[in-house]
């Protein structure tokens, strides 16, 4: 779906900064977020850049994956917008502490901040069967044919997370380190 996204954003705006965000979180503090919010548009506009955003851990959960940040060497300019090193998925108790008392280490949001343009060639360079169906079929993005050629599109994709598929591999992964009351309903 995000491919889908990115290609039908693309499209219509080739200079488009993009945010993919789940339903089913709670944000208790409004205005922090907007905030957070602000500066993940400002950076991923600045450069080729995949943004993802990473919550303050406050119990070692193991519900949730864990993004390990690059603390020594915060971006200049932003407020706790550092590089990533590491992606955890779910790990046990015991990583999960660890984790907590590092410092280094954040909750995965699944909320991700990039350019159309960024994300179609991460898609390119990381998973290029899914990008040539994509590409083979965006003439028909916004179209009368649109709906069937998805459905084709669909078909032919492998089942991946965004995560597994590309924010794993990709070396152009940053992450902006925030507490505003998150949690995961879902």
């Amino acid at each position: 779906c995000i491919a889908y996204a990115a290609f039908r954003i693309f499209k219509r705006d080739p200079e488009a900064i993009m945010l993919v965000s789940p339903a089913d979180h709670l944000i208790k503090q409004q205005k922090e977020f907007q905030k957070v919010m602000e500066e993940g548009f400002r950076f991923a506009g600045s450069d080729d850049v995949l943004l993802t955003l990473g919550m303050k851990p406050d119990r070692p959960e193991t519900g949730y994956g864990y993004i390990q940040a690059n603390t020594r060497m915060p971006v200049e300019g932003y407020k706790n917008l550092m590089k990533v090193k590491t992606f955890t998925e779910k790990p046990n108790r015991e990583i999960a502490e660890v984790f907590l008392k590092s410092g280094d280490f954040y909750w995965n949001s699944g909320i991700f901040f990039w350019k159309a343009s960024s994300i179609i060639s991460s898609f390119e360079l990381y998973l290029p069967d899914m990008y040539s169906t994509f590409e083979m079929y965006k003439d028909k993005l916004g179209t009368e044919e649109e709906e069937n050629a998805i459905t084709r599109i669909y078909s032919e994709c492998l089942s991946i997370s965004i995560d597994y598929g590309i924010m794993e591999k990709a070396e152009n992964v940053y992450v902006i380190c925030s507490s505003f009351g998150w949690s995961d309903l879902g």
